[in-house]
């Protein structure tokens, strides 16, 4: 497969056509992460037989790619066993609070070190390890096996490094090579827990984790093109799941004529929705408007030039809105900043639906995503066929996908 490439800041239609291949794009949103799962449980009743031989994770989600790259059972077993991972998961079993006595004394000591963040997410580590298979140096022995077998092409799991401020997507599978940008370059390596828990590490909230003498953390700071390595993979076709929910012009315009100041989170959340899922939506419009000039060109005109066929499934609820429902208690350093500025009143819950792991909370994503994919089954299964959808039926319902 060649790298492909990209131009701008959306992922261009340039790969080689001599293997068309399906490839995931799972990107981040924490806990919300868990809709996805919905989304692919319902692929996995649906489409037992689809074939999906690319993988791409990017912050929590890079959590469900790896699961289904390192694992050899069918389709249907992966992603069932995947909604049990997050019927099970709690907020134990994903970090510990940090408190302030062991950030303080850490401060004092001058030196930077992982405590100076105000969750510990080892119970993560642990979690994943028990439920993935891994070898003693936590690498997937998983993902090469199903390389061999001709089950999966390839994974990729991006991550930030803090020191070069570039996006470093590890790769393993596909014969692809390097490739370098000025924001973000790719790596060949062997997959494994290191890379999934640096892709995870939020800044300041989770720690940063080493990877080949150099920090990292969450792939989605500085990603600007996150369809690009499903591109450099050599996809042909995008499978993407989204957990940011698009408003409609009406409910925007009621949410800024009721709007009052925004409170400090909820300029984080926005923060959080910007650097994480808000370029997604961009990249997708880029690639949809190359994909027009492409089909443009006679094909003598095209060269290595082709469009890339893209699905988005997007929620139908707002996830951020829907954990309003639900109480955060965490405690330790972060526990006493919350309550200090009575984040309690605070009445925009981005950034807290992606630290709510509560049972009841990840239940309802499960079930919003598996009843959303199977409102769009028809669109699903035009997409595994290859099937054109014309533009006329695009972004018709609140559960919007689309292609180009």
């Amino acid at each position: 497969m060649s790298d492909g490439s990209t131009s701008g800041n959306g992922a261009a239609a340039i790969s080689s056509p001599s293997s068309p291949s399906a490839a995931l794009v799972l990107g981040g949103g924490g806990a919300r992460a868990a809709y996805q799962t919905g989304v692919l449980a319902y692929v996995g009743e649906a489409f037992p037989e689809a074939d999906i031989p690319l993988m791409t994770g990017v912050s929590a989600g890079s959590i469900n790619a790896a699961h289904l790259a390192a694992n050899p059972w069918p389709l249907p077993k992966r992603t069932a066993d995947l909604t049990s991972y997050w019927e099970d998961l709690t907020m134990d079993d994903v970090f510990t609070p940090r408190s302030l006595w062991t950030m303080g004394r850490s401060l004092v000591r001058g030196t930077p070190s992982p405590k100076q963040t105000l969750l510990d997410t080892s119970p993560l580590r642990a979690y994943l390890n028990e439920r993935l298979p891994t070898d003693d140096d936590g690498q997937f022995t998983g993902v090469q096996e199903n390389l061999d077998a001709g089950r999966l092409s390839g994974l990729a799991i991006s991550t930030s490094n803090y020191a070069t401020l570039q996006t470093v997507t590890w790769v393993q599978g596909c014969s692809i090579q390097s490739w370098e940008r000025p924001n973000r370059v790719g790596r060949r390596a062997e997959l494994g827990l290191d890379h999934v828990m640096a892709s995870t590490a939020l800044p300041v909230v989770f720690p940063a984790v080493r990877l080949n003498g150099a920090w990292y953390g969450d792939g989605g700071l500085r990603m600007l093109d996150p369809l690009a390595p499903a591109v450099h993979l050599g996809a042909d076709r995008l499978f993407v799941i989204s957990t940011r929910y698009e408003r409609s012009r009406a409910e925007a315009t009621q949410a800024g004529r009721t709007a009052p100041y925004p409170s400090i989170f909820q300029m984080a959340g926005i923060l959080a929705n910007v650097l994480m899922l808000d370029v997604l939506e961009h990249d997708a419009s880029v690639l949809r408007r190359i994909n027009r000039l492409v089909r443009r060109l006679r094909p003598e005109q095209r060269g290595r030039l082709r469009p890339i066929d893209l699905l988005i499934l997007r929620p139908s609820v707002d996830l951020g809105a829907l954990a309003e429902d639900y109480r955060l208690d965490i405690g330790g350093a972060m526990g006493s900043l919350l309550s200090a500025i009575q984040w309690q009143n605070d009445p925009q819950s981005d950034w807290l639906s992606m630290l709510l792991f509560k049972p009841g909370y990840m239940q309802r994503l499960l079930e919003i995503g598996y009843e959303d994919a199977e409102r769009q089954h028809h669109r699903i299964e035009a997409f595994f066929a290859r099937d054109p959808v014309g533009a006329d039926e695009r972004d018709h319902s609140s559960s919007v996908s689309t292609r180009s």
